[in-house]
């Protein structure tokens, strides 16, 4: 009958399977947030799928593969190498009908190591049963099980680069890999963590350390805890702090000359001192989870080697290794349902709180890119009332412009050269060309101005919203010059009409005066109707430059707003906020 935790695990699963269906297809390529959702709906069903992993780790040369091929009832793990494991190595039972095979497994893509490690191990664990992703991520090297194929493909070398990241190796079931009411178990090989310094900072340490159910961890009379020791069983802790730890100090006795109980004195020093540094690290260790076992002469004997009068001691070697291996196999397989049910339900707690600080980081990124786009889109809106001139710097700037204009003016009614005998037509084109130099210089004068003008304005206007957003944004483009076109305003057929007729009185006799009184059209009262038909003139002039100067401010902004334009991460907002809100309501 199920345990009201095994309930609450398959109901777990249940729900963490139905959100990966309904959110992987709405994540819009987020392959991060869609694999973490993956990995957190394989990780709870382990313990459906019925396995346990022992990570066997230590300093290099501790023992730690002679333990391993011990465990294993056959040659896995090189020992006659410095560095003897060169990849994490996973050894199970060998499945009915199934041949001993050695098989290498390499990342397609080097940024994938962890996430395809981890799919390996669903692989193993039988989490994962077709063989399409595998396919789709990884490359596999098969070889037949041999001691020589063993010492070629698992020992590292040094003269070949490996890009490969776990090895797995089915052997005929030893006693501790048959496993125990249709659980598996499998023996995880871990190079040596104070080895080539790289394993430390290795993906594949983490995604290894995240798996695992118990930890037998192996040192020897010679080993010490040094800095990479110490930093490796923090990061090992990191993930299992209630894992159990089985303690193996590998004797090696060089104190040979003593009598024994000295030296089973030094041994038990040793263990006791390797027990409580390992205690104080906070991990699940207890007195009786430590043995001390002389693994060397364990392997003298199975090979039968030894010379003459000691075949006695390494029996008794032996002897204590089966009764260890016992043990261990005891407490594994008694309790391995409930250590398994306790590992699932805490992993998969710990890997929903790390998704759902993933996917908040991600909305509050997407929540920030939006608020961004918002506050742009706002002062875009805003711009023409914003920039745009008021009647009185329009009055201002005509005001000014006249002012400079005039100067030229009486310039050119000084150098206008009267005759008394011009016709009527040439006083025309007369008065019409110094009126067209007049409002060239008026509109040469209003095109340098409104240029300078809306030029500061588009700037002082990035800088505002700059300091809205909290970010500099990328400096706009130039202002292109809108040219005035007063003089464009006067066609030959109207200037008569724009002079006023009644003012200037175009006959030969007088001409000149007509040309004094041009004076008057410039200069007259304010209250004058022609000084009021050139203020309403140059007001719409204004008008037009400024709205062409507009429009360009207008599309400059538009275009820095583009690319923070994406209608795509509007639907992944609202898909993160809606998953994340159903994470955190899966009691665990």
């Amino acid at each position: 009958m199920a345990s009201v935790n095994e309930k609450k695990l398959d109901a777990i699963s249940a729900q963490l399977t139905e959100l990966c269906e309904a959110y992987t297809p709405r994540l819009g390529g987020d392959e991060e947030i869609a694999a973490g959702l993956l990995r957190l709906q394989r990780r709870s069903m382990e313990y459906r799928h019925g396995s346990f992993i022992m990570l066997v780790v230590g300093p290099v040369k501790s023992g730690k593969s002679t333990l391993v091929n011990l465990l294993a009832h056959r040659y896995v793990s090189p020992t006659d190498k410095l560095e003897c494991t060169l990849r994490p190595t996973i050894i199970s039972g060998l499945e009915e009908g199934g041949e001993p095979t050695i098989s290498i497994y390499s990342s397609k893509d080097e940024s994938r190591k962890e996430k395809d490690l981890d799919l390996i191990i669903d692989k193993l664990r039988g989490i994962v049963s077709d063989d399409a992703e595998l396919r789709e991520h990884l490359t596999r090297e098969s070889y037949p099980l041999s001691d020589e194929n063993i010492d070629t493909y698992i020992a590292p070398s040094y003269n070949r680069q490996d890009s490969s990241i776990i090895t797995a190796i089915t052997a005929p079931a030893g006693k501790m890999l048959r496993g125990a009411d249709g659980g598996r178990i499998f023996l995880a090989d871990m190079p040596g963590f104070d080895g080539n310094r790289i394993n430390l900072s290795s993906a594949l340490y983490d995604a290894m350390s995240k798996r695992v159910d118990l930890i037998l961890f192996v040192h020897s009379s010679v080993s010490a805890f040094n800095v990479t020791s110490n930093e490796y069983l923090d990061k090992l802790r990191e993930y299992n702090g209630s894992v159990p730890v089985y303690l193996i100090h590998n004797v090696f006795d060089a104190s040979w000359w003593q009598d024994p109980g000295a030296r089973r004195a030094e041994v038990e020093r040793q263990s006791r001192s390797e027990y409580e540094e390992i205690k104080h690290k906070g991990f699940n260790i207890e007195p009786d989870y430590v043995s001390c076992l002389n693994l060397g002469m364990v392997t003298d004997y199975l090979k039968g080697v030894a010379r003459p009068g000691c075949e006695a001691e390494l029996e008794q070697a032996w002897h204590d290794f089966e009764a260890v291996e016992d043990r261990l196999y005891e407490k594994i397989t008694t309790r391995i349902g409930g250590q398994r049910l306790e590992r699932c339900l805490e992993r998969t707690d710990k890997l929903r709180d790390d998704l759902v600080k993933k996917i908040w980081m991600r909305t509050q990124a997407l929540s920030a890119s939006r608020s961004d786009r918002l506050t742009l889109q706002e002062h875009i809106d805003g711009l023409d009332k914003a920039l745009a001139l008021s009647p009185a710097d329009i009055d201002s700037l005509i005001n000014n412009i006249s002012e400079d204009a005039d100067r030229s003016l009486f310039k050119t009614l000084a150098k206008s050269m009267v005759n008394k005998s011009m016709s009527g037509k040439e006083c025309l084109a007369l008065l019409k060309e110094i009126l067209a130099s007049f409002l060239f210089d008026v509109d040469d004068k209003l095109t340098g101005r409104l240029f300078r003008l809306f030029g500061d304005k588009m700037r002082d206007s990035l800088d505002a919203v700059s300091a809205r957003l909290g970010t500099p944004l990328e400096p706009l483009p130039a202002l292109e010059e809108v040219r005035a076109q007063c003089e464009q305003n006067i066609p030959e057929d109207k200037v008569k009409r724009f002079m006023r007729p009644s003012l200037f009185h175009l006959k030969p006799e007088t001409v000149r005066e007509a040309v004094s009184n041009m004076e008057h059209y410039f200069y007259g009262d304010q209250d004058n109707r022609t000084i009021q038909n050139l203020k309403r003139m140059l007001t719409a002039e204004i008008g037009r430059m400024q709205d062409g100067y507009l429009a360009q401010i207008r599309a400059r902004f538009e275009a820095a707003l583009a690319p923070m334009v994406h209608p795509e991460q509007e639907a992944l907002l609202d898909t993160l906020e809606a998953l994340q809100k159903q994470l955190k309501d899966i009691i665990i």
